[in-house]
């Protein structure tokens, strides 16, 4: 959503920010201006609190609006679940994950990357306590709306230190380029001993290949499970995507049996023409980011003085010319 001048008026004009805490200034405003800046303040956490008379952030509010004032647009909370960068987790995956997570009263859990809550809301609902992380200020504020985490970490989960405390973790990652088996590895480092984690994933994790080799040998080491979501679950939520459900113990159970990984028909797809633009641009960052590594591990190395090679003399050349005696020809 591209700003409009009075929206941006009234964000650097007539906002008073002490912390968490943001309060709109100066006259009664025109209630649909009012209307469109809330919708602003929502998309980076706001949330107009009547007991302190202020919209709240999760986070400090004068950094989660800095993007936007510098930028001059925001991606709003409607928007956002329209990205296809971000499927809710339908009911029956969410029931499904709760019951191979066989969540008791008490428990501890964490929800990495928890969006708007929807797996740790039903395992609040079984008694557990949840902790949640998720890196949106606005969908970190709609989970504390819900009040279903003990505790809620506003940040990159993969840039959080793991801490082994929690029974269960339950969680459905970011799928795109593989994102899900990294935040899945670095899932299980916060699970107790004798934990488990339980994972919606992209159906990509089946296949047999180079980039999925190391996270399918994980998986049959731990004696994980894997089993196949219906087709189409995801259709509510905007997308069409395959995924699959995984289950992977902190620790290989003695009776673990070795993992099954599921198979379906794929019909062959042709291939698209072109590549999709967003791809493209990720991939010449990756790019780039590798080779500004290898020129600065370069200049690092021109940077180290050079060592004083030792001075080796050579023998002199010697002045008598070389004969053969070939003998008479027979």
């Amino acid at each position: 959503m591209k700003l409009t001048d009075d929206i941006l008026a009234v964000l650097q004009e007539r906002t008073d920010i002490d912390g968490t805490h943001l309060v709109l200034t100066g006259p009664r405003m025109d209630p649909r201006l009012y209307q469109r800046v809330n919708e602003v303040l929502e998309a980076v956490g706001g949330r107009w609190t009547t007991a302190v008379q202020a919209h709240v952030f999760p986070v400090d509010a004068a950094q989660a609006l800095a993007p936007v004032l510098a930028t001059g647009s925001v991606v709003t909370l409607r928007e956002k679940r329209q990205s296809a960068q971000y499927f809710p987790t339908p009911a029956a995956v969410v029931q499904r994950v709760i019951e191979l997570a066989d969540l008791k009263p008490g428990m501890e859990v964490l929800e990495p990357s928890a969006g708007s809550g929807a797996i740790a809301a039903a395992a609040a609902e079984r008694g557990a306590v949840v902790d949640c992380i998720e890196q949106d200020p606005g969908y970190a504020a709609v989970l504390a709306d819900e009040s279903v985490a003990r505790t809620l970490t506003v940040a990159d989960f993969l840039a959080v230190p793991a801490e082994p405390r929690y029974d269960r973790v339950v969680m459905n990652p970011p799928f795109t380029r593989g994102a899900d088996m990294q935040h899945v590895e670095h899932a299980l480092r916060f699970l107790k001993p004798d934990g488990l984690l339980v994972s919606v994933m992209s159906w990509a994790v089946t296949f047999h290949g180079r980039r999925t080799a190391a996270f399918r040998a994980l998986v049959e080491a731990r004696g994980g499970t894997v089993e196949a979501v219906a087709e189409g679950a995801f259709k509510e939520s905007g997308t069409d995507v395959p995924t699959v459900i995984v289950a992977i113990p902190a620790t290989r159970p003695a009776a673990a049996k070795p993992t099954v990984w599921p198979t379906r028909e794929v019909a062959e797809a042709p291939e698209s023409e072109f590549q999709d633009p967003m791809e493209i641009l990720d991939e010449l960052r990756a790019n780039l980011r590798d080779a500004m590594k290898e020129f600065d591990a370069l200049a690092e190395l021109l940077a180290q003085p050079v060592p004083k090679a030792e001075v080796v003399d050579l023998p002199a050349p010697r002045e008598e010319q070389l004969t053969f005696d070939l003998g008479e020809a027979s």
